[in-house]
């Protein structure tokens, strides 16, 4: 019989009362449920039950390499990035010979790994996503009145526009602020975040869209319900619009400042039920199935996380998750979406 797997939950004051709770048909308990982790990490390990009780899902499949998310976003998320491989494993080390607990607040690499992700929207779904070009960042600064921003881009470029606005604490709240910024002023007035902000790729997903986040891609969501998929890291590099640790040395070390777009993801279709959310440089591979009727799934990969997003399919309903071994098989019943997660 396959295990249903119990994801660790994440209360960050960001998330979201009722999406998440209402998503997967639990009850609302007047807390933000920011994200549903389902895999090893150890920051945030999924359960299963079996014959000795609940245990820890790495006791029975060792460690994945990649964690899935559900998450929920009702308020901005910090502007940040991600390392590289080998970033994190130095920054990881050294932190480790500083004597940082691995669990302190002020810890910036809690592993050893980097952190691609796929974010695929579920909802509609809001978020800055990498640096505009800076001829368009001027002229947006120099129409609406952000004068002393289209100075400092215009004299120092992106990177040092940027240092300006985190590391100066003299500013004021722009006039003139886009709709999907209002929110954020309100939250965090007079935050050189929301300089640096003015300057990125405003981006909306319908459901279905996907993106991918590459290492040093400085992003902020801002509101929607997505499926992500990472490499099994919690390595975040802070920079504002947060509570949580800042620390702009590591930002800076570690942030791309290209102008670039959004690396959206199309998908590809093998079959008319299935879609690749195909990445050459990501570790692990995506696949949305739509089942409409009754099929079924046999695991090629050693092994493989399924977890549904829409309906009820065979022993999954729409939330729950569970990971097969190689060779092991799953049987899908529609109308469902399932999502397919293994290691390339």
């Amino acid at each position: 019989m396959t295990a249903i797997l119990s994801p660790a939950i994440k209360n960050y004051d960001w998330g979201d009362f009722t999406a998440l709770p209402d998503f997967i048909g639990a009850p609302r308990d007047a807390k933000p449920w920011a994200e549903l982790w389902f895999g090893t990490h150890p920051d945030g390990q999924a359960t299963l039950q079996t014959g000795q009780g609940k245990v820890a899902l790495k006791d029975v499949v060792g460690e994945l390499s990649f964690l899935v998310k559900l998450i929920g976003v009702a308020k901005p998320l910090s502007i940040q990035t991600h390392p590289t491989s080998a970033q994190a494993l130095a920054g990881f080390e050294r932190e480790n010979s500083l004597g940082i607990d691995r669990t302190a607040f002020n810890r910036v690499y809690r592993d050893k790994t980097s952190k691609p992700e796929l974010l695929c929207a579920l909802s509609d779904f809001e978020m800055l996503c990498g640096f505009a070009p800076v001829n368009e960042s001027l002229a947006r600064a120099e129409q609406n009145g952000w004068l002393e921003l289209a100075r400092h881009l215009k004299l120092t470029g992106i990177e040092k526009t940027v240092r300006w606005a985190l590391e100066e604490k003299a500013h004021k709240t722009p006039t003139n602020l886009p709709q999907h910024l209002r929110k954020v002023a309100e939250l965090y007035p007079n935050s050189g975040g929301l300089l640096v902000a003015l300057l990125m790729n405003y981006v909306v997903l319908k459901p279905g869209d996907a993106v991918y986040l590459d290492p040093g891609n400085v992003h902020s969501y801002l509101g929607g319900v997505a499926v992500e998929v990472m490499s099994s890291s919690d390595n975040v590099m802070r920079a504002a619009f947060t509570q949580k640790h800042i620390d702009l040395n590591e930002f800076f070390a570690t942030a791309s400042f290209e102008s670039r777009a959004a690396l959206m993801v199309s998908p590809s279709s093998p079959t008319g039920d299935e879609v690749n959310y195909q990445i050459d440089s990501a570790p692990f591979t995506v696949q949305r199935i739509t089942v409409n009727d009754y099929m079924s799934l046999t695991a090629q990969s050693e092994i493989e996380l399924y977890l549904c997003v829409q309906g009820q399919s065979g022993v999954l309903r729409q939330g729950q998750a569970c990971v097969l071994r190689k060779h092991e098989t799953l049987k899908l019943s529609g109308p469902s979406v399932v999502f397919r997660i293994h290691e390339k």
